[in-house]
Formats: structure tokens, sequence, C-alpha cells
């Protein structure tokens, strides 16, 4: 099939995977297990054929025999990113006359170095339909629907089209606007098009939902409560869902994955527990003896992916989880394995446990950590308009405290109170930044 034909097919493509992927999330765990344990090994008959994991089934002495459930996928190794780097880059080379059919994607590299990643147009029409489906989760209804989302590095839109036919005529509505706007006074004006638009999904990164929400606070602005907002591409933590409520409402919808998974864990409006998308993904917990685990490594399985699979991709992120009759639930998401606070010995310690100081103590809306050298650390702050309970001397003592009881004294710590703290050069924000080398 053409490139041309498959490009005009994928609506087509989109609407026949929705179709057939739960709209709901299911609560029957037989079904889920059985189901799951079908595709993954599915999965593992089509990537027995590719060289690159054929070849790695024949250094485990393994077979596609030998993966029935999402536990059997500990027995394969575990995917690294310079794996899939390495792998992409040498299937680009050696198929040019592909190029014109794959989609080359593309990750934000906050992870370190950006990844480039290869996607059939099937495979782009599973993760669309994917998307559409977690929205669906939450109540959206994607032909009736209202989106306001941010213009993506894979998805630009021109402005000055407008509207479609179809939603003219109110089918598959939504507004896009780039994120570059989310600045300044830019901040009303994006304000001002929610209320007047009135979407039923608001889809930004974290940190733009955030500044939106404390401007709005600021000056005092009502802001139209959509039925479902999503902050996407960073972790959402209790301050940040508490400084979102105040302004968007309840209907926080927290869906994490990657650029090169799709969204796979989801936690709907209300609900205390992430559901793992069984029809779809495997994720797994491996310890650091890479052993299934109910806390650790991020591990995660594509099984709609056939022509690039993604199988036991170690994404770098931590969570706790728990199993009920046999099927994994997620209970948080706790950040980058690889946001290390570097020591003058050469150690190096995970900057999970600074993370957590904010959520010790209200009035914060915004915080960033900047590791300058071995013993200068630069807090960045964003007081919250809408809490005074704490004065910022105090949340500089409190902050002085909890360091200390963690590295002693071996950090200077240097204040910055912030009106807004900017997202980084790839529109998002990490919490833990180290400017050494």
């Amino acid at each position: 099939m053409s490139f041309v034909i498959e490009k005009k097919l994928k609506n087509v493509m989109t609407l026949y995977y929705l179709m057939k992927l739960d709209k709901k999330i299911p609560t029957d765990h037989e079904f889920i297990r059985k189901r799951q344990g079908k595709k993954v090994h599915e999965l593992m008959v089509s990537a027995y054929k590719i060289p690159f994991y054929r070849e790695r089934f024949d250094q485990c002495h393994l077979t596609p025999d030998d993966f029935h459930s999402a536990e059997d996928l500990q027995k394969f190794p575990v995917l690294t990113r310079a794996d899939l780097r390495a792998w992409m880059q040498k299937e680009y080379d050696a198929h040019p006359e592909m190029h014109e059919r794959w989609n080359v994607l593309s990750t934000s590299g906050s992870s370190g170095t950006p990844l480039k990643f290869l996607q059939t147009q099937r495979e782009s029409a599973c993760v669309d339909a994917n998307w559409i489906r977690v929205l669906m989760y939450a109540g959206y209804h994607p032909l009736r629907g209202k989106l306001f989302s941010f213009e993506t590095s894979h998805k630009h839109v021109d402005a000055k089209k407008g509207d479609s036919i179809i939603q003219k005529f109110g089918l598959m509505r939504r507004r896009v606007v780039s994120e570059k706007n989310c600045v300044g006074e830019g901040i009303r004006d994006i304000l001002n098009e929610v209320n007047a638009y009135e979407p039923d999904v608001l889809c930004f990164r974290r940190n733009c939902l955030v500044r939106m929400a404390l401007y709005a606070q600021r000056h005092n602005m009502k802001v139209h409560k959509p039925k479902i907002y999503v902050p996407v591409s960073e972790m959402v933590d209790d301050m940040t869902r508490k400084v979102l409520a105040e302004t968007f409402g309840d209907g926080l919808m927290d869906a994490y994955g990657s650029s090169e998974t799709g969204s796979c864990i989801i936690q709907v409006p209300g609900a205390d527990l992430y559901y793992i998308n069984s029809d779809t993904h495997v994720v797994n917990i491996y310890d650091e003896d890479m052993q299934l685990a109910d806390e650790g490594k991020v591990v995660i399985t594509t099984l709609f992916k056939k022509d690039f699979p993604i199988i036991n991709y170690e994404i770098g992120d931590r969570a706790s989880s728990v199993t009920l009759d046999g099927v994994r639930y997620i209970k948080t998401i706790k950040g980058r394995v690889n946001d290390l606070v570097r020591h003058e010995h050469g150690d190096e310690t995970s900057a999970l446990e600074l993370m957590k100081i904010p959520n010790g103590i209200v009035g914060i809306a915004q915080f960033r950590y900047i590791q300058e050298s071995y013993h200068d650390m630069r807090i960045q702050l964003v007081k919250d308009p809408g809490n005074d309970a704490h004065t910022k001397e105090e949340i500089e003592a409190f902050f002085r405290e909890k360091m200390e009881a963690l590295l002693g004294d071996e950090f200077q710590l240097h204040f910055d109170w912030m009106d807004i703290i900017p997202p980084d050069e790839n529109g998002k924000m990490r919490c833990f930044a180290c400017k050494m080398q």
C-alpha cells in the first residue's frame, strides 16, 4: 500500500482500532488476565520474526511458547533507551525505501538525550485510538465532545483554517493553541478562550496548567471548569493536584505514558488507584534485582505495536503498585530514577526524597531544585496565592530542617521566590536539575 493511501486511511484505521478497544475500565479480573495473556503471546509470536528480538529470544533460550502472561515477560531482557535508540537507527539506515512511509518521532529529551523512534501509520492510528478511549474512560464523547489542547511537536494545526466542515456541524470539535503563548498576559488570552469555548476536556502540559491556575487565582478570574482536565508530559504530585483543583475543579485525570509507548497508566477523576490499559499494555514493576515487585522500576510493554514492538522497556520512572486477583494496579508514580544528586566523593543519590519535602507543608504552588555545585543547592519556590498558612520564612525554615535531616550540612541552600517557574526549552519542567557536568 502506498504512503499516500496509508495517510488517507489513517483516520479510518483509528476508528477501526477505537471500536476494538475498551471504552470503560473493565472490572472482571479473570477476563483481564486471560485477554492480556493471549495478547502477550501474540506479541511475542510477532516479535520472534524480527531480527532484533529474535536475537534476544535466542540469547535467553526462549521461544514465544514461553510467554502467556504479563508475569512471563520477566524472563525477557529489559529494553533500555540505548538499546531502542541503536535498533531504531539500524532499521532507519537499512531501509531507505521506507523512510517516506514511516513517521520519525522524537521524545522531548527530558530524561537526557532526545530519542528518535519509528512508527508505522498503523501504529500511529493505534496510538491515536488509545488516547481517544483514555478520555472516554472519564466520559468524553469523541463525536459530540469539545477538546481544548496544546499543539504538540507531532501535530500542528493551522489556526487560520478555522473549523472543518464536520466541526461546523458540531462533531469532533477541538481547539488547539500554542503553549508558547502561555506566558505573561498571554495566559489571560488563553483563559479567555477557554471560557468562550467551554471545552469538555482541557489538555495541557502540567506546568502550563499550573501557570494558568496561578494566574487565574492571582487575578481573581473565573475559569470554566471542564468535565475533564489532563495534565500531560510531567508527573502530577499532591501539591499540583491541590493548585489545579482550586481553579479547574474535581475533574483531574492523570494519564501516564510516553511518546514511545502511548498512555498506559490511567487514574480517572475520583479513583484511588491507577488502571493499566490491559488491552494495549503490560506494566510490570521490577526491584533492583529485576524481580517482580510491588515497588520499583516501571517496565512497559506495548501489546499493540507489532511493526516496531517495545517489549520490557525500562522507561526510567519508579512506582508503587498493588495486585488484586492477579491484576496489577498502580498506587503512586514516584518520578525519574535518573534524577540524581551528585556528591563530592563520586557518590550519587536519588532526588526522589527531595520531591517529598514540599508535600509536607502547605502554601507552595511550584518548586524546583537546582544543584549548582557539590555544596550549593538552589530552591526555586512559588507561593500559593490561595494559602497564607505559612510565611516565606517559615517555608524556608521547613526546607532547611528537612534537607538537613536528609543530607546533613552538605549543602548551602539558596532560595529564589518567583511568580512563576518557567519551563525548560523542551516545554517541560523537571522538578530537579543538576547543572554539574
